[in-house]
């Protein structure tokens, strides 16, 4: 674990998570995106989990999972993923809307994957995990050896 939060960090990329309850630039609890990502839709006003988000790499380019609360209903937050993600340049794949609901995103150049997971909060707002990877034939998963028998 440790020799791949090096490298992460040689690559110029960024990882949040662990000890603190608020992430290293205040400017995320102000609504802006942290630092290190950009080209997805966060609303104005959440709340960044750094003990449950782990981000690699920068820009419009990085992956791993992004956490946060908001105040906001599930159903509002549903209603705002699913026009931003587009206004970002994502292709919607499926959508499962529900208790917890579901929304999955291809990127515009067609090498990530969105998964987002909206959950009701127990008094009043919601939580939502954005995990982004690479997708299947696309990237670090394209260039994997094929074993042939």
């Amino acid at each position: 674990m440790t020799a791949s939060l090096t490298l992460a960090g040689c690559q110029g990329g960024m990882i949040l998570g662990g000890g603190s309850t608020s992430p290293p630039d205040s400017s995320a609890n102000r609504g802006g995106p942290p630092p290190q990502i950009s080209g997805i839709a966060l609303p104005e006003g959440y709340s960044l989990d750094a003990n449950r988000t782990i981000i690699l790499g920068e820009g419009d380019r990085w992956i791993g999972r992004l956490s946060y609360s908001v105040n906001s209903s599930a159903d509002s937050m549903f209603d705002f993923i699913r026009q931003e993600m587009v206004n970002h340049g994502w292709t919607e794949v499926a959508v499962v809307r529900a208790e917890t609901s579901q929304l999955t995103y291809l990127s515009g150049a067609g090498d990530r994957v969105a998964s987002i997971l909206i959950t009701r909060s127990t008094l009043y707002g919601s939580k939502v995990d954005m995990t982004v990877s690479p997708a299947t034939g696309s990237g670090v998963a394209s260039r994997a050896p094929v074993t042939r028998r």
